[in-house]
C-alpha cells in the first residue's frame, strides 16, 4: 500500500473539507505516518475516516475528528500539553509538532510501550509517555497549558482541573442531551469557563464514566 499517497488523500478529503483551517495542523498530519501507530493487522486501514481499535477499551480517533479537536485546543509553540488516553501516541505525535512539549499518558502498559517506541522511531523528542491513572493526570509535571482528552468524558476529575495553568484550555468531548459535543474549558482567574463547540462522536472513556445513580 502506498501510505504516503493515502496520507495526502486523507488530508485532502477528510481534514481540509471539515473546517480544519490551521495550516500547521494540515502540514503535520500530512507528514506524520499514521500507519506507524496502528496495529500491524490494521495498518491498511490507517487512513480511513474511522476510529481504530488499539485494545479492548482504547481507540485511535479518526483523522478528521482528531484534527478538529486539536484545532479547538489552539496550541501554541510554547505550550506544555497533557495528552490523556494517548493510546499508541499518534495524537501526541501531531501535537508535538505544534507544542513546546507533551506529556502523554495511558493506563495500559502495552500502549505506553507502543507509543514510546513509535515516537522514538520517528525521532520525536519533545514527548514523554508515562503510565498513569487517566483521571489523576501527572501532578508533578503540572501546570499544563492544554489538557487534551482523547474520548468522551462524562465527568471531569478535579485532579485534571487543578493541573491546568491560568489561561489554559481543557479540550474533550462530553455527552449533552444524548449527543456527544466537543467542549473547551478555559481557566481565567482560577475559574473554568465552558464552551460547546461542535458535535463530535468519539469513543467513550470508561475511566471518566459517571457513577451510577440509584433511586428508590
Amino acid at each position: 500500500m502506498d501510505f504516503a499517497r493515502a496520507r495526502t488523500a486523507m488530508v485532502d478529503s477528510q481534514v481540509r473539507p471539515n473546517a480544519v483551517t490551521d495550516f500547521d495542523i494540515i502540514r503535520i498530519m500530512g507528514s506524520v505516518p499514521r500507519e506507524n501507530f496502528v496495529p500491524a493487522d490494521l495498518r491498511e486501514l490507517s487512513y480511513l475516516d474511522q476510529h481504530l481499535p488499539l485494545s479492548d477499551s482504547r481507540r485511535m480517533l479518526s483523522p478528521m475528528r482528531l484534527a478538529q479537536l486539536i484545532q479547538l485546543a489552539d496550541i501554541k509553540s510554547s505550550d506544555i500539553v497533557l495528552d490523556v488516553a494517548c493510546g499508541t501516541g499518534y495524537a501526541a505525535a501531531v501535537i508535538a509538532g505544534l507544542a513546546g512539549s507533551v506529556v502523554a499518558i495511558d493506563d495500559q502498559d502495552e500502549l505506553v510501550e507502543a507509543a514510546t517506541e513509535a515516537l522514538a522511531d520517528l525521532d520525536i523528542g519533545n514527548v514523554a509517555v508515562l503510565s498513569a491513572d487517566l483521571t489523576q493526570g501527572v501532578a508533578k509535571e503540572a501546570p499544563f497549558d492544554v489538557i487534551f482528552i482523547e474520548g468522551v468524558v462524562e465527568t471531569m476529575s478535579d485532579d485534571l482541573k487543578s493541573q491546568l495553568a491560568e489561561g489554559g484550555r481543557i479540550v474533550c468531548v462530553e455527552p449533552v442531551d444524548g449527543v456527544d459535543v466537543a467542549v473547551v474549558y478555559t481557566k481565567n482567574d482560577g475559574d473554568l469557563a465552558r464552551r460547546e463547540a461542535f458535535n463530535a462522536t468519539v469513543p467513550k472513556l470508561s475511566e471518566f464514566s459517571r457513577a451510577p445513580e440509584f433511586s428508590l
